[in-house]
């Protein structure tokens, strides 16, 4: 059983990129199913075959504490961690060979509070990856992309899983602009030299700090391709199976080839 968690700021096409992949893994023959671990969503484009709303609800701890949408968005969150092991159960008595989980839509409440890596360490089967999703029409220009990246960055020390980047909506975007922000991904002094060409549209702070960002990615290694699908089309998924399943069959020693 493998667990992938998609993770991915509000509006990056997350969740759709979710129902796009499991329709893809079916139309494969691959067993697969779905967990929807936002208890705050009002609409999913797909059937979950567990949804946490069942346990925790959002929409009725706001009624019941008279919070506002953030405060019971954060007290669903945390309160996921009293029905972890319910969870897991249910995850493992589905039975299926992938197992897709939609993360909360407000990234930063998943990800960077206790409650986050507390779940994905405890519903993580015998494997366990990350998909973070980037909005490939807000990381078209080199300072999104930047933010983008140490988004990811600070999800991957977070959650200590094999992760796989997923640039998004590439429907969006002109083949050239897909092509340049996958060059910048691969070779950091490309990234640099466009934000140097980008300095006259933004502050000198913003670039300094984006430079000294981009030379963190360098030095780390940061070497592997990004992955440009579209949830819309199901351009790149793939591509997105074939690193996704390597991170299944090596675990944590898993690495990307052509």
């Amino acid at each position: 059983m493998f667990t992938v968690f998609f993770v991915g700021t509000a509006g990056s096409g997350k969740t759709t990129l979710v129902s796009t992949f499991s329709e893809w893994l079916e139309r494969e023959g691959y067993d697969v199913a779905i967990v929807n671990l936002d208890p705050a969503v009002d609409y999913l484009p797909y059937v979950a075959d567990i949804d946490v709303r069942d346990l925790v609800s959002a929409r009725k701890l706001a009624r019941k504490y008279k919070l506002g949408p953030n405060a019971s968005i954060l007290a669903a969150v945390d309160s996921l961690i009293a029905h972890a092991d319910k969870i897991r159960e249910m995850i493992l008595s589905l039975g299926a060979t992938y197992i897709l989980i939609d993360t909360p839509g407000q990234m930063e409440i998943f990800a960077f509070r206790g409650s986050g890596p507390m779940l994905i360490s405890r519903l993580s089967m015998e494997r366990g990856a990350i998909v973070f999703v980037i909005d490939g029409v807000y990381a078209k220009s080199p300072t999104g992309f930047v933010s983008s990246i140490l988004l990811s960055l600070s999800v991957q020390f977070r959650f200590s899983k094999p992760q796989v980047n997923a640039l998004n909506k590439i429907d969006l975007l002109e083949p050239e602009a897909v092509e340049r922000i996958t060059a910048w991904y691969e070779e950091p002094e490309d990234l640099m030299n466009a934000l140097r060409l980008e300095s006259t549209l933004t502050s000198k702070l913003e670039i300094m700090l984006s430079e000294k960002i981009t030379e963190v990615i360098a030095s780390m290694g940061l070497t592997t391709r990004l992955i440009p699908v579209s949830a819309k089309t199901g351009q790149g998924l793939d591509e997105l199976y074939r690193v996704l399943h390597q991170v299944y069959i090596g675990g944590q020693d898993y690495d990307y080839v052509e």
